[in-house]
């Protein structure tokens, strides 16, 4: 496996850094608090809002309120009819990390955002994040330091799905990023022309990348590595604010056939609660990133607002060299930005027989325009009679959908055979109905 990201390793901070952010802390606590407005309030005398995520919007020279985006016109929820001009008053607030990074003050942010760093105090006056492991090993604390730990760093986690009244919708913004000129561009033009993948969405944009180096992830696949790249394109997307305006935020490959209208119904089966940081692992977990695969990255309105606000932080404390989806997942696990699982959302097969099970909502990678177009058609049922599938190829999907598509009276022998030469295990079938 080549670019695999398997854990972050920082410089330790040198004791002159820390005593310049030592002092710098000290000036900025002697800045007094900017007074900004609460929702349903009128901010056109603080031009800022409390709630992360809100712009003060105007409605007109008398009224302005804190709102998640604005569209000009009448709004429905507002008994006054006359329109909203919906001129940004001030800046939008970011959402704040909500932890502190390596070498950072963190006496009152007590959680590291790096792996392997802890908040350790130094004296009454000063306490950092410093590194005090890396991978299985214990790295100690900087001579001089009292050692007391006030926090620890952050990891991934499953998000808590608790009830909620208040459910997150299904409308998404996508978009993809294709080399103008590459062989990329007959996969758009065929997407286009049937109105499938990003063309499917509430929102979509296509924006333009440059030529990047690859790497292979253990898919067998290559991967894009050039995640300076992808962290410009990301900055288009927080430049344009059509992800805004939307549930959640879709990256896709040019390479991936995929509909729109399977993940919604993914997406509404999890009934993940609104306001809520959010992404998804997107396939199984033996493969690359715990199973956050690139193809089809998806995030929340919350998660992908967190991310923005705090990617140039990510880009400096956690560097660039691992693959975009390596770099995305851990940025989003330091900001912490939980997870939900789905291992029907990306089949990573080039094999396009495999695009009858229904149950993906993607497929990838499908490079020539011919098998896209032959993994549509297979999807969508425009195939009388789809391909067979082999055998490796049933043994490797998900346990609970292997039935579905399982020769019947399939050997035991030969069904573990395949999952043997596969490097799984043998699928645990359900008994036959009885006669």
């Amino acid at each position: 496996i080549v670019g695999v990201c398997v854990g972050w390793s920082f410089p330790r901070p040198r004791e002159a850094e820390l005593h310049a952010l030592e002092q710098l802390s000290a000036a900025n606590a002697s800045v007094p608090p900017k007074h900004c407005s609460d929702m349903e309030e009128d901010c056109s005398a603080s031009l800022c809002c409390n709630n992360p995520g809100q712009t003060c919007y105007e409605k007109n020279e008398y009224w302005a309120a804190c709102m998640d985006s604005c569209t000009p016109g009448k709004h429905e929820d507002d008994e006054d009819p006359e329109p909203w001009s919906c001129k940004g008053l001030g800046e939008r607030t970011p959402f704040p990390a909500g932890c502190s990074w390596a070498g950072a003050d963190c006496s009152e942010q007590t959680t590291c955002c790096n792996l392997g760093y802890a908040c350790a105090r130094k004296n009454e006056y000063w306490a950092a994040c410093v590194q005090v492991q890396a991978g299985d090993k214990q790295v100690p604390l900087p001579e001089g330091w009292n050692g007391t730990i006030l926090g620890h760093w952050r990891e991934e986690y499953k998000t808590n799905l608790v009830q909620s009244t208040i459910l997150s919708g299904t409308t998404l913004f996508c978009f993809m990023a294709v080399l103008p000129g590459s062989p990329e561009m007959q996969l758009v033009d065929a997407a286009q022309t049937r109105k499938a993948g990003i063309f499917g969405c509430e929102g979509h944009k296509i924006y333009n990348c440059t030529k990047s180096q690859f790497a292979t992830w253990n898919t067998g696949q290559k991967t894009l590595v050039n995640t300076d790249t992808f962290v410009k394109i990301w900055e288009q997307v927080k430049s344009d604010g059509e992800h805004l305006k939307h549930d959640w935020t879709v990256k896709v490959d040019a390479d991936c056939v995929w509909f729109p209208a399977r993940l919604r119904a993914h997406l509404a089966g999890m009934k993940a609660p609104a306001y809520t940081r959010i992404y998804l692992k997107n396939a199984m977990p033996k493969y690359t990133n715990g199973g956050f695969l690139g193809a089809i990255e998806i995030l929340s309105k919350t998660a992908i607002e967190t991310y923005l606000d705090n990617a140039d932080s990510c880009v400096k404390h956690i560097g660039t060299k691992s693959g975009e989806d390596g770099f995305l997942k851990d940025c989003m696990d330091a900001l912490g930005i939980g997870y939900l699982r789905d291992d029907t959302i990306l089949n990573p097969s080039p094999q396009t027989a495999v695009c009858q099970v229904e149950e993906f909502v993607a497929y990838h990678p499908l490079k020539a325009p011919e098998d896209w177009i032959s993994c549509y058609d297979i999807a969508v049922g425009n195939v009388d009679t789809p391909p067979a599938m082999r055998l490796g190829s049933i043994v490797i999907l998900p346990e609970n959908i292997i039935p579905n598509y399982l020769p019947k009276e399939t050997p035991p022998a030969k069904l573990a055979a395949a999952a043997q030469v596969a490097g799984v295990p043998v699928p645990v079938l359900p008994p036959p109905p009885a006669a």
